[in-house]
């Protein structure tokens, strides 16, 4: 087919008096092309309209697509039952041609926003291999929206402490914040609503005071506004993650801060600029940061265990021994643990994380062992009462397991309770029918005292005789 410019030159050629033939030769075509174009008079060709036996069955098939809810195979069967018969990929392209069931395009929004006026957050979730295990980590990221500068960290977990810990060292890496910083309608920082009716936790409107910015989260579905943090998001799992090796979440964070700058010194082809460049332009319009950011911290309180020892986030940490048993305020900041007694400071460590080797404590001052339970003072009285009893608590001490200290307390009670003939003699008849639950011993232990010193009730006619017996004058 013929484009628009040679037709063009065709009909030129023609009206200044040249052959047909001349100008087939000149424009290298055949004579037919230039009498098609000379007849049609067109400098554009017509377009071919394609016809199909579904022209007659449009709006069958419209009514037909809007009862089966979308299901084109369902449509097919409909047409079928009319008399239509036709292929399943025929009747797919007969609706997009006609726009039958297709949603119309538009096109991506572009978010344009002045130095210093907008921010983005956000997170997403990768798997990583960090000292050759696999672990799920958090990439946290905050974007400039003007420069596309960015700053990436990497968390085990995210919630609002690691939300405020990320963007108050991200806020000192660029040397200022915007005014507003978009977010989706995460619940780390919003309480409830979403979009422009969403309403922000209390604790992340007091760190907006701090800094003198606000969140702001964008309306469900709006991708648009989340695209200048998404694409970073893309460029980390595509460049950073690839055929890189961590030894621990410091060497991640680490590589992770080297890889940012780098990726802020890579010329944008969008903008023909490196966002570093762009940040000369920005830095100034950036709300300045307070004289002293205090570092992000969350308070537990703790009960020294027997170990003395507090856990905090399933990690122990030692205390001196002077505090077993006693409430203690733990100070947890992003790398520190500290023990308060008041305002005094007991104990200072550097925080664990996930993967960290839980080694046992070693004996110090601080984290004394644990000594050896002693054998308990009850088991070697009733040893003392004969071989049988003996030879009963071996055997209840492989039966019971955990459970033996009890059974030996209670077999003990039973032995200040009864004459030690008795006992001895119920935890043979238990031991022969190889009984070692304890109460099962009582029980028998009082069968047998209950057989050897009562009777049983007597009837009346005996009752009366014994009375008389008793009772002779009367």
């Amino acid at each position: 087919m013929l484009d628009k410019e040679t037709r063009t030159a065709i009909l030129a050629l023609h009206n200044k008096g040249h052959s047909q033939r001349a100008i087939a030769d000149d424009l290298k075509i055949s004579r037919i092309s230039v009498k098609r174009v000379l007849s049609s008079g067109l400098t554009t060709p017509a377009a071919a309209e394609r016809t199909s036996q579904l022209d007659a069955y449009t709006d069958d098939i419209r009514s037909f697509y809007a009862e089966c809810k979308g299901n084109v195979i369902r449509v097919q069967e409909k047409l079928r039952d009319i008399g239509c018969e036709v292929s399943y990929s025929t009747l797919t392209w007969f609706c997009r041609e006609h726009g039958i069931g297709v949603e119309e395009k538009s096109p991506a929004q572009r978010i344009v926003t002045g130095p210093g006026e907008e921010m983005q957050h956000d997170t997403s979730p990768y798997t990583i291999v960090i000292g050759g295990k696999k672990v799920h980590r958090h990439a946290a990221s905050l974007v400039l929206g003007y420069s596309r500068m960015i700053y990436v960290q990497f968390y085990a977990t995210f919630d609002r402490f690691h939300c405020k810990t990320f963007l108050t060292r991200a806020f000192q890496y660029f040397g200022g914040t915007c005014g507003r910083c978009m977010i989706d309608n995460t619940h780390v920082v919003v309480l409830c609503g979403s979009g422009a009716d969403a309403q922000m936790t209390p604790e992340m409107e007091s760190f907006e005071e701090r800094f003198g910015f606000r969140f702001e989260a964008h309306a469900l579905g709006h991708a648009d506004r989340s695209g200048k943090v998404e694409r970073p998001f893309w460029y980390i799992e595509r460049n950073f993650l690839v055929g890189r090796t961590f030894k621990d979440d410091a060497d991640l964070n680490a590589q992770a801060l080297a890889w940012v700058e780098k990726a802020n010194r890579r010329r944008l082809r969008e903008f023909k600029a490196a966002p570093l460049e762009l940040f000369v332009v920005e830095k100034p319009r950036l709300i300045s940061l307070p004289l002293h950011i205090p570092e992000v911290y969350r308070l537990h309180r703790r009960t020294v265990d027997s170990y003395s020892c507090v856990s905090v986030l399933s990690f122990k940490y030692p205390v001196p021994a002077a505090y077993l048993g006693r409430e203690v305020l733990i100070r947890e900041t992003f790398a520190m643990i500290t023990v308060l007694d008041g305002h005094k400071e007991i104990a200072v460590h550097d925080k664990k994380q996930e993967g960290d080797p839980l080694a046992p404590l070693t004996p110090t001052e601080s984290a004394p062992r644990r000594q050896k339970q002693s054998p308990l003072a009850e088991e070697g009285k009733l040893a003392a009462l004969g071989a049988d009893m003996k030879t009963y608590l071996e055997s209840l001490k492989k039966e019971r397991g955990p459970r033996y200290i009890w059974s030996v307390r209670k077999l003990f009670q039973l032995m200040c309770q009864y004459k030690s003939d008795d006992l001895i003699t119920a935890v043979q008849k238990a031991a022969q029918h190889r009984l070692f639950d304890v109460r099962r011993v009582e029980t028998i232990l009082l069968q047998n005292l209950a057989e050897r010193d009562y009777h049983l009730p007597l009837g009346f006619s005996e009752a009366v005789q014994r009375d008389q017996d008793d009772n002779p004058g009367e």
